[in-house]
C-alpha cells in the first residue's frame, strides 16, 4: 500500500473513531449519572422525603398527633380578605401608610380606627378562634404545579397579621392591655400554624409574621401592664418556632420541586447530570443546617459561591448544567433570613425575661447572666437561649441612659454597638430588642 493510501486510510479511520469515542464517553457518562441519580432518589424516598412535586403533595401534611386547624385559619383568612382592608384602612397606620404612634402619644385617627375595628368584630373573632385552637395548617394547594404553585392563603395571612397588629395598637391606646396581649399571641399562633410549610417562600412568610409580632411586643411592652404569668405565655408563643429545622424541611420541598422542573427542560443526555448536581447542592445545603447557625451560614455561602463559579465558567459545564444553575434557590439569603429570625426570637425572649426579672426584683438585671434559666424557658442548656446565631457568642447586653439593648451582631457578624433601630431608609446591621428603663425602673446602677 502506498504512503498516500495509508495516510488516507488512517485519516478516515480517525474521522470515524473520534465521534464513536465521544458517543461512547457520553453514553458511559449518562449511564453512570443515571444510575447514581436513581440510587440517590431511592434513598430519599426510603426516608419518606419527596423527590417530585407530585410527591410533595403527600409530604405537605399535618403530622400525626398534631391538631389540624386548617379550616379555622382558611375561614379567618378568607373573611379578612373579603373585608377589603386595603381600601377601608388606606389612611390608617398598619393597614395603610403613615406614622405609627405609641400609646400615650396623640393619635388623630384613633376614633376612626376604633370605628373600623368595631366593624371588623366578626373578622377578629374568626382570627382569635383559629389562634386559640392552636395546631397547624395544610393549605389547599396543589404542589404538583411546581414553581407555578399559587399560595393565596399563605400570602394573605400577612393581611391577617396587619389587622392583629392594628387591633393590638388600638387596644393599648384604649388601656385594654389584655386584648393587646391576645392579639400579639394570635400573631405568633398564626406564624406557628405555618411551621410545616414545605417551600422557602412560605417559610419566609412565616418568619416575617413572627418578626412583626416581635416588633409589636417591643413597641407595646413599655406601655402595657402585663403581669408575670401573661409575659410567660407570650414567651411560650414566641419560642415555639424552630427556624433552622423548618428551613431544612422547606429545602426538602424545594429539592422536590426543582427535580420536577428539570423534567420540563429539553436536556437530552444531560438530564441525569443536572439532577445529580441539584441533588448534591441540596444535600450539602440541608446537611449544613444540621450544625450550628454560624456553621450553617458558612456552608450556604460556600455552596452559593460554588454555583456562582460554575455560572461564570466559560467552557462546556455551564451549558451542560444550565437548567440546574437557573433553578437552584438562593439558600444563602434564606439562611441569613432564618438566622435573623432566630436572633430576633432570642432577643425578644430574653427581653421579656428581663422584664419579668424587673417585675420580681424591682429593677432590670445588670447582665443577661443575672437572669435565671427559669425565666428564659426550658432548653437542653439554659445558655442556648442566649447564643447569637451569627457568631456563636452570647447575645450582647448594653445599658444606656434611657434603655437597655439586647442584641445580636447580625449578618455582618460584627458588633456595631447595638445599631438596631429600623426605619424605611435602611436595614440596621444589628438585630435586637430595646427595653425602656423608665424613671422608676432602673438597673440598680
Amino acid at each position: 500500500m502506498s504512503d498516500s493510501k495509508r495516510k488516507f486510510f488512517k485519516k478516515s479511520t480517525l474521522l470515524w473513531i473520534t465521534p464513536a469515542a465521544v458517543l461512547l464517553a457520553l453514553g458511559c457518562l449518562w449511564y453512570v449519572g443515571w444510575s447514581s441519580m436513581n440510587s440517590q432518589l431511592s434513598a430519599l424516598r426510603a426516608k419518606g422525603l419527596p423527590t417530585s412535586a407530585t410527591e410533595l403533595n403527600e409530604y405537605y401534611a399535618i403530622p400525626e398527633g398534631a391538631l389540624d386547624s386548617t379550616d379555622l385559619w382558611v375561614a379567618a383568612i378568607d373573611t379578612v380578605q373579603d373585608a377589603d382592608l386595603d381600601q377601608r384602612g388606606t389612611t390608617l397606620p398598619f393597614l395603610g401608610e403613615g406614622p405609627v404612634p405609641v400609646p400615650g402619644e396623640e393619635w388623630a385617627e384613633l376614633e376612626t380606627s376604633q370605628t373600623l375595628l368595631a366593624e371588623l368584630k366578626d373578622e377578629l373573632e374568626a382570627i382569635h378562634k383559629a389562634a386559640d385552637a392552636g395546631g397547624q395548617v395544610r393549605f389547599p394547594i396543589d404542589c404538583s404545579a411546581g414553581f407555578q404553585t399559587l399560595l393565596p392563603h399563605t400570602q394573605n395571612s400577612r393581611t391577617v397579621t396587619r389587622l392583629l397588629q392594628f387591633d393590638a395598637q388600638v387596644s393599648a391606646h384604649d388601656g385594654n392591655d389584655s386584648r393587646a396581649l391576645r392579639d400579639l399571641r394570635a400573631i405568633f399562633a398564626l406564624s406557628n400554624a405555618l411551621r410545616g410549610e414545605p417551600i422557602l417562600i412560605s417559610q419566609l412568610v412565616r418568619m416575617a409574621i413572627h418578626a412583626i409580632g416581635c416588633d409589636a411586643v417591643e413597641r407595646l411592652m413599655p406601655h402595657c401592664n402585663w403581669n408575670d404569668a401573661e409575659l410567660e405565655l407570650l414567651q411560650i408563643a414566641i419560642r415555639s418556632a424552630r427556624f433552622k429545622d423548618e428551613m431544612g424541611q422547606a429545602l426538602c420541598g424545594e429539592r422536590a420541586t426543582c427535580l420536577s422542573e428539570l423534567d420540563q427542560f429539553s436536556l437530552g443526555p444531560f438530564r441525569a447530570l443536572n439532577k445529580q448536581q441539584a441533588l448534591g447542592f441540596f444535600a450539602g445545603s440541608i446537611d449544613g443546617l444540621s450544625s450550628s447557625w454560624p456553621e450553617a451560614l458558612s456552608r450556604q455561602r460556600e455552596l452559593n459561591a460554588e454555583m456562582e463559579s460554575l455560572r461564570r465558567e466559560s467552557r462546556l459545564i455551564p451549558l451542560m448544567l444550565r437548567a440546574t444553575l437557573l433553578l437552584l434557590p438562593a439558600t444563602e439569603h434564606a439562611a441569613v433570613a432564618g438566622a435573623q429570625a432566630d436572633a430576633r426570637q432570642k432577643c425578644t425572649n430574653a427581653a421579656i425575661a428581663a422584664q419579668r426579672y424587673r417585675l420580681q426584683s424591682g429593677r432590670l438585671p445588670d447582665s443577661l447572666t443575672d437572669i435565671g434559666p427559669r425565666l428564659l424557658g426550658p432548653a437542653a442548656e439554659p445558655s442556648a437561649r442566649l447564643v447569637d446565631p451569627f457568631d456563636g457568642q452570647p447575645l450582647r447586653y448594653k445599658i444606656e441612659e434611657t434603655r437597655v439593648l439586647i442584641y445580636s451582631v447580625g449578618r455582618n457578624a460584627q458588633d456595631d454597638g447595638g445599631d438596631c433601630d429600623r426605619d424605611a431608609q435602611r436595614q440596621p446591621p444589628d438585630v435586637g430588642f430595646s427595653i425602656s428603663r423608665g424613671s422608676q425602673l432602673d438597673t440598680g446602677r
